[in-house]
């Protein structure tokens, strides 16, 4: 039998990259505010907790979250973005 001595988490990280000259800026805005916008949505009960970070250059926005609960795929998705852009790092 294998036991676990220490910290077990149930967390889990993610993030994405994509070129921002495929994006409207409708849905830049959305994805840089996308906890507001996913309220509006009724995307299910969204905290502040669920935030994920947002980086944006000239070429690429990128998102990074260590607590995975806010689904940023669905949210991409209802926004009208080409999911077939998105590169995902789990």
């Amino acid at each position: 039998m294998k036991i676990r001595n220490g910290f077990v988490s149930n967390s889990s990280s993610s993030s994405f990259v994509m070129p921002t000259d495929c994006l409207t800026v409708a849905q830049l805005n959305k994805i840089k505010n996308h906890i507001g916008f996913a309220k509006k949505f009724n995307m299910g009960y969204i905290t502040t907790y669920d935030e994920w970070a947002i980086i944006e250059d000239e070429k690429f926005i990128r998102g990074n979250t260590s607590m995975a609960n806010f689904d940023m795929r669905e949210f991409m998705e209802k926004i009208g973005i080409d999911m077939s852009k998105v590169e995902w790092g789990e």
